[in-house]
């Protein structure tokens, strides 16, 4: 049985390259501890930090035979445990970004819906009020309103004068104004 805790860091990548489970023990043995403390200083969270060294080793095993150690073992697990609190740290703000466009997007539909709603409620009113008119102001209100006809045609199709058709619509508006004027919030 091959002793690997008097390998070097080195000797150790070698035969992890080889999916040498004892070599692969010895490592994580070895800085387990140190890369643990290192992840709680970056991330002042202790479950992060655990879940953050665990993936690091992970991935060691996972690319052991394509991973290229250029210093030090040490040292690249250093830094790979450094990405992985950055990563986590900008996938949290992109999370958060994320979350407050939600919000943002929530609040201006629910803003947009309550508008309709309101808008609604007060197409009704009129239309009730619309419909206690006089008859002929009715008609002509509808004519003016409703239909987008002028006065003047108002006024041909109807055999009155124009006069007569602006101080009905006038009156209709107001006597809207008047019934309507409590459900207005200004």
């Amino acid at each position: 049985m091959n002793t690997y805790k008097s390998f070097s860091d080195s000797e150790l990548t070698a035969q992890l390259r080889n999916a040498s489970e004892g070599a692969f023990t010895e490592l994580y043995d070895r800085y387990w501890a140190v890369l643990y403390v290192h992840a709680i200083r970056m991330t002042n969270d202790e479950d992060q930090a655990m879940d953050i060294v665990q993936d690091v080793f992970t991935v060691l095993w996972k690319k052991r035979e394509v991973i290229s150690v250029h210093s030090s073992v040490k040292s690249y697990l250093y830094k790979a445990v450094r990405n992985k609190v950055l990563n986590s740290i900008n996938r949290g703000k992109l999370k958060d970004k994320y979350l407050k466009s939600l919000v943002s997007f929530i609040v201006k539909g629910e803003m947009h819906t309550q508008e309709q709603v309101e808008f609604r409620d007060f197409e009704r009113r009129i239309d009730r009020e619309v419909n206690n008119f006089p008859p002929r102001m009715k008609l002509i209100y509808e004519m003016s309103r409703k239909e987008g006809m002028s006065n003047k045609d108002i006024a041909s199709d109807l055999e009155i004068t124009d006069h007569t058709v602006k101080k009905t619509i006038n009156r209709a508006l107001h006597r809207l104004r008047t019934q309507i004027s409590s459900f207005l919030i200004f």
